[in-house]
């Protein structure tokens, strides 16, 4: 199974902000990929914590995790 998040992009400057709302999750990088790929990291760490499972596990379970995949991406552009 994939879990599939919604991620929203914010452009300010010269910096891109990925923000997952699922998880309060934020990452940020020089370009929007490199946001997106920073973000995909720090979920995966997240998730990688017992706490963080046993805190989540209803998410979780409605997600059925094996994988993450960015979807749904919404880019807001200052």
């Amino acid at each position: 199974m994939i879990l599939q998040l919604p991620i929203s992009i914010v452009e300010d400057g010269d910096v891109y902000t990925a923000v997952c709302p699922v998880f309060h999750i934020k990452s940020k990088g020089e370009s929007m990929e490199d946001a997106l790929k920073n973000i995909k990291i720090d979920l995966e760490k997240f998730l990688d914590n017992n706490k963080v499972q046993k805190e989540y596990e209803d998410v979780i379970k409605d997600y059925s995790i094996r994988d993450i995949e960015i979807v749904d991406i919404v880019v807001n552009l200052k």
